[in-house]
């Protein structure tokens, strides 16, 4: 963010609360025993507020981490923003001091004005998340519980390789919508329309309004709350009309599927799903509606975003390393061979595919600061303060790129996870840290493993005219640079491998 970036009654708003909060965060800070972690000194008033970049924030931090070592802080507009470079502090925070740091952060545009706190990731961990957690459980909370479902996942990937057949150009479409289809089937029950579907569309949007939402510091009244209070019209109030649109948008993902499931029930036309399956049971009352509905939005929002994000990242590695496509498909083909498709029986028998698979995650950090939390009270770390309601910060992607760690961290090296004691797997940061870890994350690895397996075995992508030539992290570059990472749109050609995979796909169509 720069100056640019601020109207001038933000700025002069900012001064004015601003310097009150920075005399708050002084005085707090010295008389602590424990210093404040280090950090860059900052600006009067504002702090570090002009400090972090709009895009690839992760990047400045791994300098900050060079310089003032594996914990930085920072303040902004008085706020302490406390960033973790270090997997052995992650994890003392988030799971062996668990109980001081079980809360997200409750940004105020995105949780209190938009309303995504009633969604299960931003919750406090009160009753309504404990039933939550409890439903997700029962769903998909094992890897046997999962297993019910590898119908639905065929049936949906087997769909999306048709439509990639038949729309080459259209990958990133056919990604969203597959991942989209298979969220709302198990949730809803829901079978979307070919095509254009008005719920994979309403998911896109909402998802790309989260996006917008995660970057904090597009909006001040993250770290002046008080400006929720003004008036829409006020200047500088802009972000409240902003924040109205994107809460419909919300509303309307959560209560139009379930309400189309009540009614469905009531026809007797409801199929069975997450939402028929809790509403038919002997316990449910309509006071749990609320949390109902909820969980099932969960499932339906943050299961087909990520999915997406991470299959879209392992094929543009795969354009971008043609040696690693063609010995992956070597490896399905003499598994599995060109008379049949691949099946879940087949993962233990291709560990290169699961490595690329895995190191794809590694290199790719969809969400590069994930498991934020709060301090609930003053806590030290290493010897520094972590002063009460600092929000923490992992720098995920920092330490899956860690060369002590993973030698030559920005390159594509599949062969890391085929040795006797590989390195730590990235599924132990990127979904999440304990109690708070993604209860979808079974369901997503089978998802994700599917897929991938599916395409490689029936298509080769190459590059063409427009194609990226590297994996870079720059605004020019292949990636988005948001806090939700995603692959930039990219061109490439994709072929069926041979005659025999090409009839394999096109008799789906018997199927569909």
């Amino acid at each position: 963010m720069t100056f640019a970036d601020l109207t001038q009654n933000e700025v002069l708003m900012a001064a004015l609360v601003g310097g009150c909060a920075m005399v708050t965060y002084r005085v707090y800070a010295v008389t602590r025993k424990a210093p404040l972690p280090p950090g860059p000194k900052g600006w009067p008033i504002i702090g570090n507020l002009l400090d972090v970049p709009k895009t690839f924030q992760w990047l400045k931090h791994a300098e900050w981490h060079k310089q003032y070592g594996p914990i930085v802080s920072l303040n902004l507009l008085g706020h302490t923003i406390i960033y973790l470079h270090n997997a052995d502090y992650v994890n003392e925070i988030s799971q062996r001091r668990h109980a001081a740091y079980s809360h997200s952060p409750k940004w105020a545009m995105l949780c209190e004005m938009v309303g995504w706190d009633r969604i299960t990731v931003f919750m406090s961990p009160d009753a309504v998340w404990k039933e939550h957690r409890k439903n997700f459980s029962k769903l998909f909370g094992s890897k046997a519980a999962v297993a019910k479902f590898y119908g639905v996942e065929m049936f949906e990937v087997r769909r999306f390789m048709r439509n990639i057949l038949r729309e080459k150009d259209k990958l990133q479409d056919h990604i969203r919508y597959w991942t989209g289809s298979l969220s709302l089937k198990i949730a809803y029950g829901y079978e979307t329309k070919a095509g254009h579907d008005e719920f994979v569309e309403l998911v896109d949007e909402t998802m790309l309004q989260f996006s917008v939402l995660n970057e904090h510091h597009r909006y001040l009244v993250n770290f002046l709350p008080w400006m929720k209070y003004l008036p829409a019209w006020f200047p500088g109030g802009g972000f409240k009309r902003t924040a109205e649109i994107y809460r419909n948008s919300l509303t309307e993902m959560i209560d139009t599927p379930f309400k189309m499931v009540q009614e469905q029930l009531k026809s007797g036309a409801a199929k069975q799903s997450f939402t028929s399956d809790i509403l038919c049971a002997e316990d449910y009352t309509e006071e749990r509606e609320f949390s109902l509905k909820t969980s099932a939005a969960s499932i339906y929002a943050g299961g087909a975003d990520t999915t997406a994000g991470q299959l879209h990242g392992i094929l543009l590695l795969m354009l971008l390393n043609e040696e690693v496509q063609k010995k992956a498909q070597q490896e399905i083909d003499a598994v599995i061979g060109a008379e049949r498709l691949p099946d879940y029986g087949d993962r233990v028998n291709l560990p290169y595919v699961e490595a690329c698979i895995t190191e794809a995650m590694r290199l790719h950090t969809l969400v590069p600061f994930g498991g934020v939390r709060v301090v609930l009270e003053d806590d030290n770390c290493n010897g520094y303060l972590l002063p009460k309601g600092a929000i923490i910060m992992p720098n995920i992607w920092e330490i899956l790129h860690d060369p002590k760690t993973y030698p030559n961290p920005h390159e594509y090296i599949p062969e890391r996870w085929l040795v006797e004691n590989p390195p730590i797997h990235p599924r132990e940061f990127a979904f999440g840290f304990g109690r708070r870890s993604c209860p979808g994350m079974h369901l997503a690895d089978h998802s994700l493993w599917l897929a991938t397996t599916m395409f490689l075995a029936l298509f080769d992508i190459k590059p063409t005219e427009g194609s990226p030539t590297f994996f870079d992290y720059s605004d020019k570059g292949v990636l988005s640079g948001l806090p939700i990472c995603h692959p930039k749109p990219y061109k490439c050609d994709i072929r069926t491998r041979n005659p025999k995979t090409e009839a394999l796909i096109l008799s789906f169509d018997n199927e569909l």
